[in-house]
């Protein structure tokens, strides 16, 4: 019962664990490009105003991702089926992409997690706005758009980078891409999970595909059986450890092949558990009762039989022996003989086996006849 206890939290476990996240789609951003001008008073970031003691415009520049389900012509608008992020201002005009921005939680790439399988298709829209404040990053304001990328790919699971390069208007935009499976799980669309463990849920590691690898003296689907020593029996033996031998009540030995015999049983043999089966000459309970000598040089010798037929055969003529009580004994007569110890051969005529008158005489082949 505990064995199966132990199982189905096993499942458990791997069912839960299953739910959180099996693969991440991350997202490089490396440089991005922006083509600058002399503006005066212009509007050079599309709703964004040029300081008048500025010959240039800075466009404080942050971006929008959404990633989607494929889509032949994909629109930027919400939802973003497969998740979405926006970054903090990550530089001006053109600049490469860092890392990570201090005193923020960006890192570079960006890692959307996925909680189901990959389909191995996506659509990635990645919008640049621009922002007058660090802390104002609204994406809802059209005019902030500086430019819109989007494309539409078939991806493969793996940790190889696929780069791409967009160019629209007077921006480009260099980054790259890939899906990896989150840790602990396997396989085309990382929908097999395996974790390694060294508990009473298991002891195993995991192959390159995700399957179940038992470690050294582990069996069983999730590893949770040990392999007994060699030679184990297997209906009188088990183990709770890789190598063991315990055995079950009643057996005992390195292999628990042997049984064990009555306790205190001293003189005697078994064919199954707790049995005492006497040897030839002793007798009793614990096969402990026999012929006893006391000490010749104090006492008369006293000799006590228990086994009284082994000792001295008192039966004749073929009869059986048998043991009623310390030194007693009864013998089962053949037919024809007589007395305690069927010495005395009786007549076949004895008893008058005749009838209606008729006498019976002795042959000389000792058998009885009627006449």
């Amino acid at each position: 019962m505990g064995r199966i206890i132990l199982l189905t939290m096993a499942v458990m476990s791997i069912l839960l664990s299953q739910g959180f996240c099996s693969g991440v789609f991350e997202l490089k951003l490396q440089e991005f490009f922006k083509q600058e001008r002399s503006t005066g008073k212009q509007n050079c970031c599309k709703g964004g105003l040029a300081s008048s003691f500025q010959q240039q415009c800075e466009c404080k520049t942050f971006f929008r991702i959404c990633l989607k389900h494929y889509q032949p012509n994909a629109s930027p608008e919400p939802p973003c089926t497969y998740g979405g992020a926006v970054t903090p201002v990550l530089g001006s005009n053109s600049f490469q992409v860092p890392d990570a921005i201090p005193e923020s939680s960006f890192s570079n790439p960006i890692r959307l997690n996925f909680g189901f399988t990959w389909p191995g298709t996506f659509s990635l829209i990645i919008e640049a706005l621009h922002t007058d404040s660090k802390d104002e990053l609204s994406t809802e304001n059209p005019d902030r758009i500086i430019s819109t990328m989007t494309t539409q790919r078939h991806l493969t699971v793996g940790d190889e980078w696929s780069q791409d390069l967009h160019t629209g208007g007077k921006t480009e935009l260099k980054y790259a891409y890939r899906f990896v499976c989150d840790e602990h799980y396997y396989g085309d669309g990382c929908s097999v999970f395996c974790r390694p463990r060294d508990d009473a849920f298991g002891h195993f590691t995991c192959g390159e595909r995700g399957e179940i690898v038992c470690d050294a003296g582990w069996k069983g689907q999730y590893c949770t059986e040990p392999i007994c020593l060699p030679g184990c029996d297997e209906d009188h033996g088990f183990c709770e450890k890789p190598g063991e031998c315990k055995c079950r009540v009643g057996f005992k030995g390195r292999y628990c092949d042997d049984w064990i015999r009555y306790p205190g049983c001293l003189h005697g043999t078994c064919q199954q558990p707790w049995q005492c089966n006497c040897q030839e000459g002793w007798g009793g309970l614990f096969c402990n009762q026999g012929e006893s000598h006391k000490n010749k040089t104090q006492f008369k010798d006293e000799v006590t039989i228990l086994n009284y037929c082994t000792h001295h055969k008192p039966c004749m003529n073929g009869a059986t022996c048998s043991n009623t009580g310390q030194g007693s004994y009864t013998c089962s007569d053949r037919p024809g003989f007589t007395v305690a110890s069927c010495e005395v051969e009786l007549s076949e005529c004895a008893g008058n086996p005749c009838r209606n008158a008729g006498s019976c005489t002795v042959s000389t082949v000792k058998s009885g006849r009627k006449s």
